[in-house]
C-alpha cells in the first residue's frame, strides 16, 4: 500500500523491507533542505525513524510482522546531508521478547555516511482505534 500523510510528503522509496533489515531512500527536494542547502536534520531523523521501524517491524504496512513504535532514537550528524538522494540502511542489532535495538546509517549520493543512529523499538498490541489497511488506502485516495 502507498504511504500516506507525512510519509507520503517525504516521498520515500523502499528498496528492501525484510525482517531485521530495511533500505529506504528519499529524494532531497528543495522543500526538505535548510538555509545551507542541505537536508534539514528533522528530515534525516524522519528517514532514519522510518527505516528503523520498517526493519524492526519486519516490513511496512500490510507486510509487517509486528506493530512497533519508537521508544528511543539517537542520531549523530556526521557530515552535511547533500546531493539528490539520501539512503538509510537499518539493521536490527538485538531482538528481545518486546524490544529491538536497531542501528542505521544514512548515505549521500556519493556514498558518504552523513548520519548514524541507534534506536530502541517496542512491539505493541493492536488497539481498537488502529486503522485497517483498507481504511488507510481509502484515506490515501481521498475517501
Amino acid at each position: 500500500m502507498p504511504d500516506v500523510g507525512f510519509r507520503k510528503w517525504l516521498g520515500l522509496t523502499y528498496a528492501e523491507m525484510d525482517d531485521g533489515r530495511a533500505v529506504v531512500s528519499l529524494d532531497l527536494d528543495e522543500d526538505k533542505r535548510n538555509v545551507r542547502d542541505v537536508a534539514h536534520g528533522g528530515v534525516v531523523a524522519s528517514l532514519i525513524d522510518v527505516a528503523m521501524g520498517t526493519a524492526a517491524g519486519g516490513g511496512n504496512y500490510d507486510t509487517r510482522k509486528r506493530l512497533v513504535v519508537t521508544l528511543e532514537l539517537k542520531v549523530n550528524y556526521l557530515a552535511p546531508a547533500s546531493g539528490k538522494t539520501l539512503t538509510a540502511t537499518a539493521e536490527v542489532v538485538r531482538s528481545g521478547s518486546r524490544t529491538q535495538v536497531v542501528r542505521c546509517d544514512v548515505r549521500t549520493d556519493d556514498g558518504e555516511v552523513c548520519a548514524t543512529a541507534l534506536g530502541t523499538f517496542i512491539t505493541r498490541r493492536p488497539h481498537a482505534n488502529d486503522r485497517s489497511a483498507s481504511d488507510r488506502g481509502a484515506e490515501a485516495e481521498g475517501g
